[in-house]
């Protein structure tokens, strides 16, 4: 499998897990799939990344950036940390016992650890291709663009009867660029933390339903 599709496969995938639990069917799988590609805390995401896009001027200061970067690496090596311990914790796992021909009761709890193992790695490679992709947005305010030189560069090349119509397209595309670069930084890192805290919530929960298994009566 290629780089191409092994990375359009892993975002498929971490995308279908964002909505799917560990013991889901068929057709529960069906039933919650979002309408609109998007789910409805990715929508309201969007919504909050455009709306503090359009509303921040000066962008992110230099010190913002260059911690939120900081914290990015660290995350990034912890998700990795973490992947190894899952692919470790799953290849000492003795399936056989949760085969259906050896016991068909237990196969299901075969069947809910394995898409927990699944998912949980998923998600985790998913967040730090999330983390790497925000270093290299965050980077890039970190790169002083003479903007103001390019625009008294390239006035010079405008007619003087054009002038005006020059500096207010200039204008608007600054701002469109300046906007979208906002906005889509400001997705993404939201994302990972969404990404983030829904993994640790379906660790949480499936670690509490394993202790839940547990009769003392």
């Amino acid at each position: 499998m290629s780089f191409r599709e092994s990375l359009k496969s892993l975002v498929s995938d971490a995308h279908l897990f964002q909505y799917v639990e560990v013991n889901s069917t068929a057709s529960n799988i069906e039933k919650n799939r979002p309408r609109y590609y998007f789910t409805k805390i990715q929508w309201g995401i969007l919504i909050i990344s455009v709306m503090v896009s359009i509303a921040t001027v000066n962008g992110f200061g230099k010190d913002f950036a260059g911690y939120v970067v900081s914290a990015l690496s660290l995350f990034a090596g912890l998700f990795f940390s973490f992947i190894l311990m899952l692919i470790d914790k799953f290849q000492k796992i003795d399936f056989s016992p949760y085969k259906k021909d050896a016991n068909a009761q237990l196969m299901p709890i075969g069947v809910r650890l394995k898409n927990y193992y699944k998912k949980a790695t998923t998600l985790s490679f998913y967040i730090i291709v999330l983390a790497l992709l925000c270093i290299l947005l965050l980077s890039a305010s970190l790169i002083e663009i003479p903007f103001n030189e390019i625009y008294q560069f390239l006035a010079k090349c405008i007619p003087i009867s054009c002038i005006d119509i020059w500096e207010t397209l200039w204008r608007m595309a600054s701002f469109s660029v300046k906007s979208i670069y906002r906005g889509v930084s400001i997705y993404f890192l939201l994302d990972f933390l969404w990404i983030t805290l829904y993994l640790l919530s379906s660790f949480f929960d499936y670690v509490g339903s394993e202790y839940d298994e547990v009769k003392l009566q």
